[in-house]
């Protein structure tokens, strides 16, 4: 995280000085900003100029782009908490998309705020339009970011505090930015913590979406997981590696940033015993797995790929239902057996709801 620590006055007359072709002047700024300012004035914006907000895309309601609407679906109860902590009159908080389209928004307040008003929804908020602000560092750095005061390439945004935090498709890049942004100041070292914690729950829920893999969850402390800090593997039938996010690829020593290489669970727990690699994808409690001399994870399976769902119709009985019904019954005990008792999981494996599970194990 980047913080301000030259003078206000300072940072003024610097950027005075680079709109005069004094580069030298950058020095007081933290390098990505730096290279943010030198984009700005190389995308031909002045920083004496009004910010230049783009027309809405749309009508600043529906999105088009299917990835934007899955992502903003990912955020949203996230950006409805951190509002509910830190939101104010006069503040925002937003994702922008890779290309800086905001695409979910919460706020109160931005109508006595003229400078503010116009983010919105369906509304580009590049460098290019507006200059250097915390969600442009955040997308083209790949890092959280800080810009408040003249920080901010434009002089018109010298009473704007912004902070955002990136996000990370399945992949591994940065597919968007969470950002809070308002007149006045907030406490950085505290939001960038809270901030952090929403863009990982923000991308695990992006795993969800996954349908034909199996989802593990991987920690070296178990009583992280079921948390936004788990690990989170999506792994094929075959039991070749899919996807990982940027926790479980920093707990097992994978690329931290791009699609991931041909990878089977064989190969990525090397160190695991064979009793242990035939466990990686049955259903069960968190289990301890080797990874090397000194090294080991607790992994859970959450979930097996969901296939066609398969609906239990409960139909009047008859003496040739009979094999039928029994043969549901059993293999409702057997689920409920393998997922030790964790019903829902059950259910999920099988196709049906919790409230046809209860049935079939009750008779």
């Amino acid at each position: 995280m980047m913080a301000t620590t030259v003078g206000q006055q300072q940072l003024a007359a610097a950027r005075a000085a680079f709109a005069e072709g004094d580069v030298q002047s950058l020095a007081v700024l933290p390098l990505p900003l730096q290279h943010s300012w030198q984009r700005s004035r190389a995308a031909g914006v002045q920083p004496g100029q009004e910010p230049y907000y783009p027309p809405l895309q749309g009508d600043g309601l529906r999105l088009r782009d299917p990835e934007d609407r899955r992502l903003a679906r990912c955020v949203q109860p996230e950006l409805e908490q951190l509002w509910a902590a830190f939101g104010g009159r006069g503040w925002t908080m937003f994702c922008a998309n890779r290309e800086g389209l905001v695409i979910a928004q919460q706020a109160h307040g931005l109508e006595d705020a003229p400078l503010l008003r116009p983010i919105q929804v369906g509304r580009r908020l590049g460098e290019a339009e507006i200059g250097t602000t915390a969600p442009a560092v955040s997308l083209a750095d790949d890092m959280p970011a800080l810009v408040r005061g003249n920080e901010h390439y434009l002089q018109r945004f010298a009473p704007v505090f912004c902070l955002s935090e990136p996000l990370h498709d399945l992949d591994g890049q940065v597919c968007g930015a969470i950002d809070i942004t308002g007149l006045g100041e907030r406490d950085p070292a505290l939001l960038q913590g809270y901030f952090r914690q929403a863009a990982l729950a923000s991308e695990n829920r992006l795993f969800q979406g996954l349908a034909d893999v199996h989802l593990l969850a991987v920690q070296h402390d178990p009583r992280w997981l079921a948390t936004p800090l788990q690990g989170l593997l999506a792994v094929q039938d075959d039991c070749q590696l899919r996807a990982a996010n940027r926790v479980a690829r920093r707990l097992l020593g994978l690329p931290r940033r791009g699609p991931l290489p041909l990878l089977s669970m064989e190969t990525v727990f090397a160190g695991a015993s064979a009793a242990q690699r035939r466990r990686l994808l049955q259903p069960g409690p968190a289990h301890r797995v080797r990874l090397g001399e000194g090294s080991a994870v607790y992994l859970q399976h959450l979930r097996a790929p969901r296939g066609p769902r398969t609906r239990v119709v409960a139909a009047p009985m008859t003496v040739a239902d009979v094999p039928l019904r029994q043969q549901q019954r059993e293999a409702a005990r057997r689920a409920a057996q393998a997922a030790e008792g964790n019903l829902s999981l059950a259910a999920r494996q099988l196709g049906i709801s919790r409230t046809t599970l209860y049935k079939l194990l009750r008779d």
